[in-house]
Order: C-alpha cells, then sequence, then structure tokens
C-alpha cells in the first residue's frame, strides 16, 4: 500500500461525498481511504456503508475534535505515506500522483502539499503553504490571491500547512502522534509538520498539484467564532513554548500582547465577546490542557 488518504470529517455528508468521488477520479490508484468521523449526528455512517465500502471507517462516540482524529488514521494507516485532506475540499486528477512521485524521489522532503485554491474561484490561490516570521512568529500565508496555474512547476518550502498534506510515514513515526488534548483543533496539523522540520526534513509545496476548498472567499473575521478564538491564542502559546528555539520563543512572547489584541479586535468586528480571546490567552500562559467547547 503506497498512501493512506485520511479524512478526518464532523457533520459534513455532502462535502465528504463530493470529496470521495473526486478521490474515484483520481489518476494514482494504490491507495486506500480511511475516514475518521469525530461522532457526525447527518448520516454519514450510514452513507459511508451504502455508498462507499472499501472506506475503512472509524467513528468516534463522542466528539473529541480533530487532532484525535488524525492520530486515528495515522495508527490505522497502512501507507508508505498518509495524504490529509479535510473533508470540504475537491482533489484535482493527478494531484495524489503528482505529490507521490514528487516525494518518492525525495528523501529529504518530510512533508509535501498542493497547492490549495478556492473552490469557489478555482483560479485563485487560497494558500500554498506558511512559513513564521523571525521575531513575531507570524504566521506569514504565501502566494494568497496568485493565479493558481503561476504557481505550475514551482517547489515551494515552507514551515507548516494546513488543510491538504501528504506526510511520509517514516517522519511521522519519528516524531510520535499530536499532543491531541495539548493542541486539539487550529494549528494541530502544523505542530506535527513543525516537528518534523526539526528533524531536519524539507516541508515544501509542489506548485503542479492542486485541491479546491470550499470556503468563503469573503470570509474574513468571520470565521473566528468562539471555539477559533479561543484556540487559536491558546495552541499558538503553546506551539511556540513546545517547539521555538529560545530567542524565537522569547520574540514570541515580546509579540503575544499584540496577538491577543488583534484576536480581540477580530472577536469585536464579528460581533462577539473578546472572553474567549482572555480565557485562551490565561490557559495558554497557565498550561491548562484539555478539550474546551465554547
Amino acid at each position: 500500500m503506497k498512501v493512506s488518504i485520511a479524512i478526518p470529517t464532523y457533520n459534513r455528508k455532502e462535502e465528504l461525498r463530493r470529496l470521495l468521488n473526486s478521490i474515484k477520479e483520481s489518476t494514482f490508484e494504490d491507495y486506500e481511504i480511511i475516514v475518521v468521523d469525530d461522532a457526525s449526528t447527518d448520516g454519514t455512517e450510514k452513507m459511508i456503508e451504502e455508498e462507499y465500502p472499501y472506506v475503512k471507517y472509524i467513528k468516534h462516540e463522542e466528539p473529541t475534535l480533530v487532532a484525535k482524529s488524525r492520530n486515528d488514521a495515522i495508527e490505522a494507516s497502512e501507507g508508505e505515506y498518509i495524504f490529509f485532506i479535510d473533508d470540504d475540499n475537491v482533489v484535482e486528477r493527478n494531484t495524489i500522483e503528482e505529490l507521490v512521485k514528487f516525494i518518492d524521489f525525495h528523501d529529504e522532503v518530510g512533508t509535501v502539499a498542493p497547492v490549495t485554491c478556492y473552490y469557489s474561484s478555482p483560479g485563485k490561490v487560497m494558500y500554498a503553504g506558511s512559513i513564521l516570521s523571525r521575531f513575531m512568529r507570524r504566521t506569514i500565508f504565501l502566494y494568497s490571491g496568485f493565479p493558481c496555474k503561476s504557481l505550475e512547476g514551482k517547489v515551494i518550502e515552507v514551515d507548516i500547512f494546513a488543510n491538504s498534506y501528504m506526510f511520509r510515514k517514516e517522519a511521522v513515526k519519528k516524531v510520535g502522534l499530536i499532543p491531541w488534548k495539548r493542541i486539539p483543533w487550529n494549528g494541530e496539523d502544523g505542530y506535527l509538520q513543525y516537528k518534523i522540520k526539526k528533524l531536519g526534513y524539507k516541508n515544501v509545496t509542489l506548485g503542479s498539484a492542486r485541491v479546491y476548498h470550499d470556503v468563503d472567499i469573503r470570509e474574513g473575521v468571520r470565521r473566528y467564532n468562539d471555539m477559533r478564538l479561543y484556540y487559536a491564542l491558546r495552541d499558538k502559546i503553546f506551539f511556540h513554548r513546545d517547539l521555538d528555539p529560545p530567542l524565537c520563543r522569547v520574540g514570541f512572547y515580546f509579540s503575544l500582547p499584540v496577538y491577543a489584541g488583534y484576536y480581540m479586535w477580530a472577536a469585536r468586528k464579528g460581533g462577539r465577546s473578546v472572553s474567549p480571546v482572555l480565557r485562551g490567552l490565561l490557559d495558554g500562559i497557565l498550561e491548562r490542557e484539555g478539550l474546551q467547547y465554547l
């Protein structure tokens, strides 16, 4: 088995069906599909049983957020590579093949990702991976708004990705699973990718591979509900405390009031209370782990 395609899902039956159907059209055929369902109530289980009986299906009895789903998929995987993709995507026919061909011939690469384009505007890049700024440790999204075809042939070295990426399984084994009670959601994948990079592997985005993410291109700060506001700040504190070298960590700590201010602004801009931000800040500083549902 060459590739394990891992799909965390929660109450997105129709989006999941669309993704699975796009995978059927893939030019690459040596794969298994693992769907990890975080206690959906929308009929996802029945759909999988009736329409996709070849899928390896794992269902949580209670919601645990996405990091636990990723760990479960890793542990259940049989492939040499693990291709994670969020359920609200569509895969271009040659994407998996392009990723496998590249990582097969580049032993120095630990994680390779496709370019993420907008589903509603398929010619436009949503992003092509991220780098962390040296002092503030700000997450800088690369090539956002560029034409997707303009990245054809490019290999872009990055720090972290989101949404869709392919791990070398041996690299994941070396760094271990995500500490899912510490980083349950919103940065859990970057946590694992950055640990892989710290081992000496490269993380790259492949411009010739694309997926299409079904999110509102005009969403902006509206995406920050209470849960995201809380975890965005708490998990960023844990990420840099756990993984940064000392000088970078100091720079991040000095910049922490800026991050808190930004998320409070985002909360007010979206008509929300700032209390999830303050709670995330406090829990991050005091290292309070565990799942929180706001």
